[in-house]
């Protein structure tokens, strides 16, 4: 069986500075990113600055499509994932955090393609931003000083990556995504019905996290699709009986 390079998509969320635009799209040239997308960017892929600091991979700058929307970015991927220096506490599922190693080794090679998504250089991502994503990817680095720059982040993403996914191996069968899409969209429902507003986000945060870590195979999401689709349908009899 031939096996087949997984598809990488870089985007990056309001970025600020001409000259890490221009370095990351180096570093887009150096790991074969396929697709370098901008969403709502303060600094221009037309720059004189980001073509100098992009040096031979210049070209990548305009192949960059921009959007305005982070929906709009992620649309048609199996697998997004946001980075963020930051961590949550145990009751900060939003925050909840994998390695870059351990998403690069036992995660991405399930999937056909990966967003991996980038915040501003100042503040990040918003959290309506990071609820996006189906994961969480964090880089460990100093407890005192983990914030790292921008593009230097994103050349130890990619790099771990391009180490992992030069080509997807054998054993690895590939994640449907659209199988996981339709049983969270129904867990998604039930957990709407019977969880509090205040603690709704937390527990769809962990429903989204468990369902893209999980690397399940098309028949185990089948099997779990046919579950929730009746545990759906005893939460709405249940709500009927009770109005």
């Amino acid at each position: 069986m031939q096996e087949e390079r997984v598809r990488i998509r870089l985007v990056l969320v309001g970025t600020e500075g001409e000259i890490n635009l221009g370095f990351i799209a180096r570093l887009a040239a150096n790991f074969q990113v396929d697709e370098f997308y901008l969403v709502s960017p303060q600094a221009s892929p037309s720059s004189e600055e980001a073509k100098r600091f992009a040096a031979n991979g210049a070209y990548m700058l305009e192949r960059v499509e921009i959007f305005n929307s982070l929906d709009e970015a992620l649309a048609g991927v199996d697998i997004a994932v946001c980075t963020s220096a930051k961590t949550g506490q145990r009751s900060d599922v939003l925050r909840h955090a994998v390695s870059v190693r351990e998403f690069a080794q036992d995660i991405a090679p399930r999937y056909g393609s990966i967003a991996a998504v980038f915040g501003r250089e100042s503040v990040g991502l918003t959290r309506e931003e990071l609820s996006k994503c189906h994961l969480l990817v964090h880089i460990p680095a100093n407890p005192d000083y983990p914030v790292l720059n921008l593009s230097h982040a994103v050349a130890i993403v990619l790099y771990e990556l391009w180490i992992a996914l030069r080509f997807r191996g054998q054993l690895h069968e590939q994640v449907d995504s659209r199988s996981l899409e339709r049983v969270y969209k129904l867990l998604h429902d039930v957990a709407e019905k019977l969880v509090d507003r205040e603690r709704f986000p937390a527990v769809d945060a962990a429903i989204k996290h468990l369902l893209w870590r999980s690397g399940m195979t098309s028949g185990e999401a089948s099997a779990l699709y046919q579950f929730a689709k009746k545990l759906r349908r005893l939460v709405e009899e249940c709500s009927s009986s009770d109005a």
